[in-house]
């Protein structure tokens, strides 16, 4: 930053990369990283044209720098201030009114910096070395998530390969293809009648009809994603897998390593396995797997139609003077038929992407175990019933809660619409697939309802295995039981628990037991 005694100004740059890396930094852990390239990159280029026009009409790099970052502050604000000034009544929250002030904020500090500002060295010292503090914080985060997640995977390896090397299986004559399908959030026939209204007793005849097994009284062992995959994947409860485990503790790293590195995969891998993953939350994804399927934005780029940016993109530009064109109110539908500027595009494209792919897995080379991460019914709630979208979809439930009536209509909607998507799918890869496929298709937990863990699970395999199926066996068994009835091992069939905890403490498990009168012992 210093040259010949001359302090280059790298400020305006590094405040114009602050915000996006921010958000980066304090979502990493639910984001692919890549996601934040596309939005830095604009405003990058946004930024070293504005300071170069500034530089054009007469300004020293030192001025045009400081009303660059004039700019850039004003540019950065608006979306915030908007928000803060959306309060019933007040007629100033709107871009009709808010545009021209900010408009004349620019002129007014731009005209003040022209005349008055005097930048020197100490100035530019002082904004290089505040702008370089700006980002100690979200790149601590992100090398913090980096190493940790280093540390997990070395730490959680060891326990997994301990986990696989107690079973030795006997592959059978004909190795069969594994799928295991994740409905995230997907409740059970009994709670959707009781809760929600919904009668999908005609997809669970339907399911029977193809040879799946519906345990009709199944409830997951944990109420969150990580919790639940870590579990069926490695066969065990968490507190059982290794010495990592801290009930007071809240780093989730070590799930997303047992998620990607379990005892599952390595023992179906040692038999010639392929590994396939398909997901929908990175956190989940196999980036290692011999077949994998990006779900990125960028990745879906072929799939996409040209007009939607990601759900990241939306979170920075909403915040933004871009914020203007987000909410403008004429939206022309794409062939795709997303809506310009619609807040979840990223989100929709996924599962169709996941959708579309799944149905093709029959002609991918075995066998393979296929691992599919599908977030329906899980919030945002972008479907109907009959797979239009909704056009105006409800936030997210946990940043502005969702009238009762309201969420059990979405959520009801989002229900039927994956079961009817998933069905033929699933015919498709039982009639395609050269060998009888073994499936688990289940929803890792429940939501809010009358029993809040209680999920479809539901198992298409062999007979020799379906008798050993029974109501209320819970996902951390279903391993253990097909491992049994066709590889020849000998687990134990652990007793099925279940287990709420809450986001702030994750590992303080409460036991959680049965309440719909059809399944209490």
């Amino acid at each position: 930053m210093n040259i010949k005694n001359k302090v280059i100004p790298v400020y305006p740059v590094l405040i114009a990369i602050f915000p996006v890396l921010s958000l980066l930094g304090r979502n990493i852990q639910e984001v692919y990283p890549g996601v934040a390239i596309p939005p830095m990159g604009m405003i990058l280029l946004g930024t070293l044209l504005v300071w170069a026009a500034w530089r054009m009409v007469g300004c020293s790099w030192q001025k045009s720098a400081f009303l660059t970052t004039w700019v850039l502050l004003l540019f950065f604000t608006y979306g915030h201030v908007y928000t803060a000034l959306k309060i019933p009544g007040w007629a100033v929250a709107r871009h009709a009114i808010l545009l021209p002030l900010w408009a004349i904020l620019w002129l007014g500090g731009s005209a003040v910096i022209w005349k008055f500002l005097r930048p020197g060295k100490q100035l530019t010292m002082v904004m290089n070395t505040i702008s370089v503090f700006l980002l100690l914080v979200p790149v601590f985060q992100i090398g913090s998530y980096t190493f940790r997640t280093w540390q997990a995977r070395r730490d959680v390896s060891a326990t997994s390969t301990v986990q696989a090397s107690t079973a030795v299986l006997t592959p059978p004559d004909e190795l069969p293809d594994i799928y295991v399908i994740v409905l995230d959030s997907h409740e059970r026939t009994d709670v959707l009648k009781e809760t929600y209204g919904l009668d999908n007793q005609p997809f669970v005849d339907s399911l029977t009809e193809l040879g799946f097994y519906v345990a009709p009284c199944s409830m997951s062992n944990y109420a969150y994603t990580p919790l639940s995959i870590s579990s069926i994947l490695n066969m065990n409860y968490i507190d059982q897998m290794g010495e990592w485990f801290d009930p007071q503790g809240q780093d989730r790293t070590p799930l997303f390593e047992l998620v990607k590195h379990n005892a599952v995969r390595l023992n179906l891998e040692a038999l010639g396995y392929r590994s396939v993953s398909m997901v929908s939350y990175q956190p989940l994804a196999w980036e290692d797997a011999d077949e994998y399927y990006s779900t990125d934005p960028s990745s879906l780029a072929s799939f996409q139609q040209s007009g939607q940016i990601s759900q990241f993109e939306q979170l920075v530009w909403q915040t933004t003077a871009v914020k203007v064109l987000l909410d403008h109110p004429i939206r022309q539908s794409r062939v795709a038929a997303i809506p310009d500027g619609h807040p979840y595009a990223d989100h929709i494209l996924q599962q169709w992407y996941i959708f579309d792919q799944l149905g093709k897995m029959p002609a991918v080379r075995g066998p393979k175990l296929v691992f599919v991460h599908i977030n329906i019914p899980h919030p945002p709630y972008t479907f109907h019933a009959d797979g239009s979208l909704i056009q105006d979809p409800p936030p997210l439930p946990w940043i502005e809660p969702i009238a009762w009536d309201q969420y059990l209509g979405y959520y009801a909607g989002q229900v039927q619409y994956v079961d009817a998507q998933i069905l033929p799918i699933l015919q498709k890869i039982i009639e395609e697939s050269v060998a009888d496929p073994v499936i688990l298709l289940f929803g890792d937990h429940g939501a809010d309802s009358a029993n809040r863990l209680a999920i479809l699970n539901a198992y298409y395999v062999p007979e020799s295995v379906k008798d050993d199926l029974y109501p209320s066996i819970s996902p951390v068994n279903s391993f253990r039981v097909i491992f049994n009835g066709m590889f020849g091992t000998d687990f134990e069939r652990l007793e099925d628990r279940s287990y709420l905890s809450d986001q702030a403490e994750i590992y303080q498990f409460t036991p959680y037991g049965e309440t719909m009168p059809g399944c209490l012992p």
